[in-house]
């Protein structure tokens, strides 16, 4: 981060300085006591389950040379403290001045699914080339995004940011925040239902990115998603399409999938302006080709040539958590335990059948958070869609993945393979029981399961030897 002066700040955050002096610079930005650097300036936010106001003291005495509040009680420091109404608000209004000082080429990637790897992808390709600042991690909410602004520099030619949201609006701040002149949107899914009630919703929610581009910006769409392409004609700035369908802008044709026993691989035809190339992905999970469409489809908008692209993503190494093949003896686990909804369930399952066809399967399946009044609708759902898989066994973790269970009992599974928790601990020692060398196993759930955890239970505990 460059460095802002204590005065700059006041301004930015329309804050008043109730301690210590406005002279001074403050050399970054921090929102966690914990981790906070000399020189840095703490911004004291309150959550569900905490107040940075409580550990205002620790952050001072760490180095913070400067923190932003909201509340008014009596502080005697010699650092600058500075008063506002909402210290969220106030993060955000400074990543938004701080983002104006530079002139990056800025990319918004949202979508029901593929975010993160879609992004990932991106910032591989643009990195060949430029210099590329990105979203860290799943730093995607109107807290994670501002922090990631303060990593702008001089030299920031490409900054790549997700954009994710459960409530109406969100994007839309986001996007006002860090003004995109790109954007992507991966594909619509069943998420957030809880809140946002029915798909159209979550359509809208999404399509609030193209609201905030500039009439010259461009906008990247998955020409097969039905919902996306409803809304091609409301749209007025550039479109770029990718997907399967032949009249994408960039489009995969010749898809193949590695033979079981060899090393997981995705091949595929990319055709691009007259141009074609054949890649290859190192993972599973057909819908991946999908992220890599949307990240070629900007990347060849900036002089990146397939042949150069096919370089950089036959190289590319996936997030953890998402399909992620571990050995566990001579188990193999399937670790997708990053998040679910009912549209990414659906997916895994398919390709977890698909790649592993001659193997004994079993499935670990946390709840799908957030889907409100539809969530023991979906669940059923992906129960059905269990029993009509070739799948040995199922185990559920949580109160409406026992919804799960209960679809799969009535849609023919054998019940007495069928097996319900509600806590990761019991689930992790019924599988450890169940698991016969060479079993193949999948597991994901919603990200507030923590279900890597059985993965750990597993690790920790010696592998079966029958």
């Amino acid at each position: 981060m460059e460095r802002l002066t204590i005065k700059e700040i006041i301004r930015a955050v329309q804050g008043e300085l109730i301690c210590g002096s406005q002279r001074g610079e403050i050399s970054g930005v921090s929102i966690d006591s914990r981790t906070i650097r000399k020189g840095e300036i703490f911004f004291a936010l309150k959550g569900e389950r905490f107040d940075g106001h409580d550990f205002l003291q620790e952050a001072i005495d760490k180095g913070a040379k400067a923190a932003v509040v909201s509340k008014k009680k009596k502080i005697t420091s010699k650092v600058a403290i500075i008063s506002v109404t909402h210290t969220l608000t106030a993060l955000q209004e400074l990543a938004k001045s701080y983002r104006r000082m530079f002139n990056p080429v800025v990319v918004a990637v949202t979508g029901s699914n593929g975010k993160t790897t879609t992004k990932d992808m991106l910032k591989a390709l643009l990195s060949s080339k430029y210099r590329v600042t990105a979203t860290v991690g799943n730093y995607n909410n109107v807290v994670g995004l501002p922090l990631t602004l303060f990593e702008i520099s001089p030299k920031t030619e490409f900054l790549v940011l997700e954009m994710g949201t459960n409530h109406a609006g969100e994007i839309k701040r986001l996007a006002e925040i860090s003004l995109p002149q790109i954007g992507v949107i991966t594909n619509i899914g069943d998420t957030h239902l809880q809140f946002f009630r029915c798909i159209s919703n979550v359509l809208s929610a999404k399509m609030e990115v193209v609201q905030l581009l500039p009439r010259r910006g461009k906008i990247a769409l998955n020409i097969d998603d039905g919902h996306l392409r409803s809304q091609f004609k409301k749209i007025k700035q550039r479109i770029i399409t990718f997907g399967i369908d032949p009249r994408a802008d960039v489009r995969a044709s010749d898809i193949a999938v590695s033979s079981p026993g060899e090393k997981e691989r995705l091949s595929f035809t990319v055709w691009a302006a007259g141009e074609r190339r054949e890649f290859d992905l190192y993972c599973l999970g057909r819908y991946n080709i999908y992220n890599a469409l949307a990240a070629i489809s900007v990347a060849k908008e900036f002089g990146l040539s397939l042949s150069l692209m096919v370089e950089v993503l036959g190289k590319f190494k996936f997030p953890k958590l998402r399909m992620e093949k571990l050995k566990y003896g001579e188990v193999t686990l399937v670790n997708d335990a990053y998040n679910a909804n009912p549209t990414s369930v659906k997916a895994v399952l398919s390709d977890f059948v698909s790649s592993f066809p001659s193997l004994r399967k079993i499935v670990v399946l946390g709840d799908m958070l957030e889907l409100g009044r539809m969530s023991r609708k979906f669940h059923q759902e992906i129960g059905e869609i269990v029993a009509a898989s070739p799948i040995y066994s199922l185990i559920t973790v949580g109160e409406d993945a026992r919804f799960i269970g209960q679809a799969a009992g009535k849609w023919g599974m054998e019940k007495n393979n069928i097996f319900s928790f509600k806590d990761k601990k019991g689930a992790s020692i019924k599988l450890k029981k169940l698991l016969k060398p060479k079993d193949v196993v999948l597991i994901k759930g919603s990200r507030k399961m923590g279900l890597e955890e059985v993965i750990k239970y597993l690790f920790n505990s010696p592998p079966i030897k029958r």
